[in-house]
């Protein structure tokens, strides 16, 4: 069924977005034009997107058993089987996320009204609003012509209602009919596309090709892609069109269930195809990081995001008094807008003063031994003190880009502290103190990422990911072998050394795990949340190491589009496709 009211919607709010901005130029704007296809002659060759969903399509279970429309698509295209949904995977959940660019924990859409719920933590504010690309589109490109074709009449009706033109069937072979009569008989510029017997049939049967009714499901619907790139192929402009074709799921499932955060639930596949393309699968791996965050709580400051150690009798193992060396390795990333803080309490800079953001101290005062880092201004600075006097290295802070900060502080015999700084390998800063007591380094305090009620003294917010404490001080050759190294840290021959290894993987009690046996985990308070980007490091990957997930289409198609993203819309997705323009750009 066609829904004709979102063409009228849209061209209405565009008009009205038209007289805005000629209300702001002189110059006289052209008549809009509602043509359903080209004129013929000599055109430019113009860029578009099909966009194609096959829900509850589980990553790892159809590459066993991978049809042959799909294996086909795979000689033109970046693909992977390793791609991840979104920590809801509840079918409005994982539309959102695709759509809006933005993750669940931000959107917080948990039903088919698509209407976000109230922050539990913030129950007075009015829940924040995410649009979708279509939105986004009709906003910025009215020119764009958009049209979606879905099993599901809330998609159509409320999260993709700014499209120019949707459609909702009752059945997949109904989905592929209409498909190919909107090539046959329309010109739209972005299509999206919804098929769900698959979704169906793991729901019934269970999300795994051992269940005949799944694989005949994933078959089936095979055979509906393979038509509709026939016929996007027949179309009688394709000679002048450069089509992305984006063939994914919204989610995957466990059972016969789905919604819920485990791999399974969430591992879907990607493949983004285009003529041009060379075959490549995609070898990014996963990196989780939380954000940590907060003020020190006195007056309106609210508390934030922080980790502390719960602990387990062995504190000693990163104290210098103890173990003599450190090594102490983190990748962060420092925020420059803190969206979380009113804008009368913070300035939106990252110049903060004296905020402990990591370590094991429980005062700025000389007088508390142990270590810790702390912003000052534009810099960081690293802290050791005995409880009489302190040895400090300034470095410089980077902010907005994820970097791997490592620190070696190293106890010199009788009486000197040695602290090198390596930002990404790179030596930043080195000093040494004398005139410290070394045995007198150390503390009961347990250790703590994020901020210090007790110690900080402005906003702290950035992310972290794999933190990694050594009993050893290692040299540069050594820290850019450990930082680049691919396999298990703990078999590796730093494993020895290994006394804290947190990957920033929280349960949903918040629990970091120590991946080293036996030794500190910790425990995250306040709104926290943990997160997944494509890995970070500072060393070669190679031109594939991509991982995706369901928030990177809204910004691969804008991509291909050649539209801007802008920064207050708060897309979280990355593009990656740019890195493959040698392939597909015209000259």
């Amino acid at each position: 069924m066609k829904r004709n009211f979102n063409r009228i919607r849209t061209i209405v709010y565009a008009l009205g977005f038209l007289m805005l901005w000629s209300s702001c130029t002189k110059y006289e704007n052209p008549p809009a034009v509602y043509e359903d296809y080209e004129q013929a002659g000599n055109q430019e060759v113009k860029r578009k997107v099909l966009f194609i969903s096959i829900d509850g399509a589980v990553g790892q279970e159809i590459k066993k058993k991978l049809p042959p429309n799909l294996t086909n698509l795979l000689k033109t295209s970046k693909y992977t089987f390793n791609s991840l949904a979104d920590e809801n995977t509840s079918d409005a959940s994982s539309w959102m996320s695709m759509m809006s660019g933005v993750s669940f924990s931000n959107h917080g859409i948990v039903d088919e009204s698509y209407i976000p719920k109230p922050d539990v933590n913030h129950p007075h504010e009015d829940p924040a609003g995410y649009p979708s690309m279509l939105f986004r589109m009709a906003t910025i490109a009215p020119s764009i012509k958009t049209a979606v074709v879905s099993r599901s009449i809330a998609l159509n009706d409320k999260l993709l209602v700014s499209a120019d033109e949707t459609y909702d069937e009752n059945t997949d072979e109904g989905i592929k009919n209409k498909v190919l009569d909107l090539f046959e008989k329309k010109n739209h510029d972005v299509m999206i596309v919804q098929f769900k017997s698959v979704l169906d049939a793991g729901k019934e049967s269970g999300f795994s090709v051992e269940n005949a009714a799944y694989t005949d499901a994933l078959n089936k619907v095979d055979g509906y892609v393979g038509n509709i790139l026939d016929g996007l192929k027949a179309r009688k402009n394709y000679a002048s069109e450069d089509w992305l074709v984006i063939v994914t799921s919204n989610h995957g499932g466990i059972g016969t269930s789905y919604g819920g955060k485990s791999d399974q639930e969430r591992n879907t596949f990607a493949i983004f195809a285009n003529p041009s393309f060379k075959e490549a699968e995609l070898t990014g791996k996963a990196m989780n990081y939380v954000r940590l965050w907060g003020y020190d709580g006195t007056g309106t400051m609210p508390l934030g995001v922080r980790a502390e150690s719960d602990n387990l009798g062995n504190s000693s193992d990163y104290d210098l008094a103890t173990t003599k060396e450190l090594t102490i390795s983190a990748r962060l990333r420092f925020n420059l807008n803190n969206t979380r803080i009113p804008s009368t309490i913070s300035p939106n800079t990252y110049t903060y003063w004296y905020s402990s953001f990591f370590g094991k101290d429980s005062n700025t005062s000389t007088a508390t031994p142990g270590w810790n880092y702390y912003t000052f201004g534009n810099d960081l600075e690293v802290h050791v003190s005995d409880g009489s006097k302190v040895a400090k290295c300034y470095i410089p802070k980077i902010n907005g880009e994820w970097y791997t900060m490592t620190t070696v502080i190293t106890a010199i015999a009788p009486d000197k502290v040695n602290i090198k700084v390596f930002n990404n390998g790179t030596i930043a800063n080195e000093t040494t103190t004398e005139g410290m007591n070394i045995n007198n380094i150390k503390t009961n305090d347990p250790l703590i990422f994020g901020y210090r009620p007790s110690i900080t003294y402005d906003l702290v917010d950035f992310d972290a990911s794999e933190v990694q404490i050594f009993n050893k001080a290692y040299k540069q050759e050594e820290i850019r072998d450990f930082t680049c190294f691919s396999g298990d840290l703990r078999e590796s021959p730093y494993g020895s050394n290994l006394k804290g290894l947190w990957k920033m993987g929280s349960t949903s009690s918040g629990e970091i795990q120590n991946e080293v046996s036996g030794k500190s985990k910790m425990q995250l308070s306040g709104a926290f949340s943990s997160r997944t980007v494509s890995e970070v490091k500072p060393c070669e990957l190679g031109a594939n190491a991509v991982f995706v997930q369901n928030l990177d289409f809204y910004t691969q198609i804008f991509y291909w589009m050649e539209l801007q993203t802008q920064k207050d819309w708060k897309i979280e997705g990355q593009v990656f496709l740019n890195k493959y323009e040698i392939e597909f750009l015209k000259p």
